[in-house]
């Protein structure tokens, strides 16, 4: 048996077969620091950097360089130290992307303690006792957030949490510590940040961490029913950051990106190792559709080379007026991702930006793959997320784990550098989504092309059997959205006595559309693509929604959508029949 492997192209090829692997090297040297020490290398280096820039919808501007960033970071550090916060504990935060947040994330991290991301809402917030018991969190930090809008959750998840609720200290309760003046009912704290770093700190030593610490729990969406607990170490993060734009660009990055603090892709944290300035909003200033023109005038008033953009913000930005841009600024880059992009994202291009980045990546293992730079009248096939990132692994088996040929669809797994350390709290689902030989299930379904890009499908948990087929939602989304009225689609399994489950097409608008166009606009479509396979995928129920609802990290809640689905289409009992 001959075995050859390419490492620049990442292909493997057996007995003549190329098997679908992809590999890209490293081209710099890992570095084995903390997130702490690049922070107070920034301070030094570059003091007056502004590396956080927040804008108000009013027009103010407030910013933080890594000088003040540093300082107050540390600060709040020697204060959780004092207050009995050892080396390893982990420690809460939540709120809304603000000044507030990033201080109160490098602090966690300065006193050698772990943070806990927490996204929080009304609905979420008492499913945030059960986080805090799993991980047994010492202490949360609060910002509720600009004129308190997040009060109520806040409220809400503080009256069912074992939480201290004065200066009294008592064995078993949780710290709270406000990182702005908040009133809030039935608390007499007295500990703010603004407080807290008018406090003599001086005497107080931090810890030193390492690069194999702990650093950084983060939640997933929670789209499979409930939410992991990702670890991450310093090393994970710090050892070869990830950047949004290509590493060899010859300018000084003003990157906008306003996802939230405790995603991925949102970390500042990773502002601070690529000592990148980032301008950023409020996430609900933009999730209502209604402030494109708003942002994209902040865009320019900070000058920002290259945004990071959710792909609803794109849509908006597409239909604000041509006049907009007749000014001829534009960004290097515009990066997206987190669901399955194409063509349609390329408009983009020219009018807004020079080129398009589509970014692939989990919470679990941060950076996978990208694809671009992509510039105006370039392909973009539906799912193309390219070439690993540097020092990542990427194969696609079939059920037995076997690496399965080009152009072959099975299962996607990754290996890198940059996994998780484990699901904390959870031994056996970790054990579950690694192989023996340390590559990671992601749950994701594609293929390698001959090219030698990555196309994602879908996710595995998403795939409707219609029979004895699987069939991917992800793609017949895409399919729908190119009708010009449709907004959003939500393709979900819907009960069926003879099949098992079938298709029901969820769509939102933004024109006139009726259920019924999006149907003939499905048959016209999938028969002029003239597969066995397309045929086979022919949605058989068609769903008008207002809106869809949301996880709490703003992706559509399709568990919801396809129980609400279920219930309109009259089928709750055949459901009751199918799962009996």
């Amino acid at each position: 048996m001959m075995i050859k492997i390419c490492c620049l192209t990442g292909s493997i090829k057996i007995d003549n077969m190329d098997l679908s692997y992809l590999h890209t090297p490293a081209v710099e040297t890992f570095n084995y620091t903390t997130v702490v020490r690049v922070a107070s290398e920034n301070a030094r280096l570059r003091p007056n950097q502004e590396i956080f820039v927040l804008r108000e919808l009013d027009g103010s501007r407030f910013s933080l360089t890594n000088a003040s960033l540093y300082q107050q970071a540390a600060h709040l550090g020697r204060y959780l130290v004092s207050q009995g916060i050892k080396k390893g504990d982990i420690v809460a935060i939540m709120g809304p992307n603000t000044l507030e947040m990033v201080v109160g994330m490098l602090g966690i991290l300065t006193a050698g303690a772990v943070v806990l991301n927490c996204t929080i809402n009304m609905k979420t917030a008492l499913d945030v006792r059960n986080l805090f018991q799993l991980t047994d969190a010492k202490c949360i930090l609060v910002d509720p957030g600009n004129n308190n809008s997040l009060l109520d959750p806040v409220k809400a998840m503080l009256d069912n949490c074992n939480v201290q609720k004065d200066d009294r200290k008592e064995d078993g309760l949780i710290k709270v510590i406000f990182l702005r003046k908040t009133d809030v009912e039935g608390f007499t704290m007295t500990d703010t940040l603004h407080t807290i770093l008018s406090q003599d700190m001086k005497k107080v030593d931090l810890p030193i961490t390492y690069p194999d610490d702990p650093a950084i729990i983060s939640t997933t969406s929670g789209s499979t029913g409930f939410p992991k607990t990702v670890l991450h170490s310093n090393f994970n993060v710090s050892s070869y950051p990830f950047s949004w734009t290509p590493t060899s660009v010859d300018y000084e990055i003003i990157m906008y990106n306003d996802r939230p603090f405790s995603w991925g892709g949102g970390s500042p944290i990773l502002n601070i190792l690529r000592s990148m300035t980032r301008v950023f909003m409020d996430v609900a200033i933009t999730m209502g559709g209604n402030n494109a023109d708003f942002l994209w005038q902040v865009v320019k008033e900070e000058r920002c080379t290259d945004a990071l953009f959710f792909t609803y913000i794109m849509q908006d930005l597409l239909g604000l007026p041509p006049a907009v841009t007749e000014d001829g600024f534009r960004l290097q880059h515009v990066a997206t991702g987190g669901q399955i992009i194409d063509n349609f994202y390329t408009q983009i291009t020219n009018r807004f930006c020079h080129s398009l980045i589509v970014v692939y990546g989990t919470t679990e293992c941060i950076p996978v793959a990208w694809n671009g730079p992509v510039t105006q009248g370039e392909n973009l096939p539906a799912g193309d997320v390219g070439r690993p990132y540097y020092g990542v692994e990427i194969r696609v088996v079939d059920a037995q784990e076997t690496t399965v040929p080009l152009e072959t669809v099975g299962k996607v797994q990754v290996r890198s550098p940059y996994l998780m350390k484990c699901y904390f709290g959870n031994e056996k689902l970790t054990k579950d989504v690694f192989t023996d030989d340390r590559w990671f299930r992601t749950g994701d379904v594609g293929k390698i092309s001959k090219m030698g890009n990555l196309i994602i499908h879908g996710r595995e948990s998403d795939a409707i059997s219609r029979g004895t087929r699987k069939v991917y939602p992800a793609m017949l989304e895409q399919l729908v959205k190119q009708m010009e009225s449709v907004k959003d689609v939500c393709i979900v399994p819907v009960p069926d006595k003879r099949l098992y489950e079938e298709i029901c097409v969820c769509f939102t608008f933004s024109g006139k559309v009726t259920r019924d166009d999006v149907q003939q606009f499905c048959q016209q479509t999938l028969f002029k693509e003239s597969t066995i396979d397309s045929l086979g995928e022919m949605p058989t129920y068609f769903l008008l929604f207002e809106e869809f609802p949301k996880l709490a990290n703003g992706k559509t809640n399709k568990r919801a959508v396809a129980m609400e689905a279920t219930l309109r289409l009259g089928l709750t009992e055949v459901r009751e029949q199918v799962m009996a």
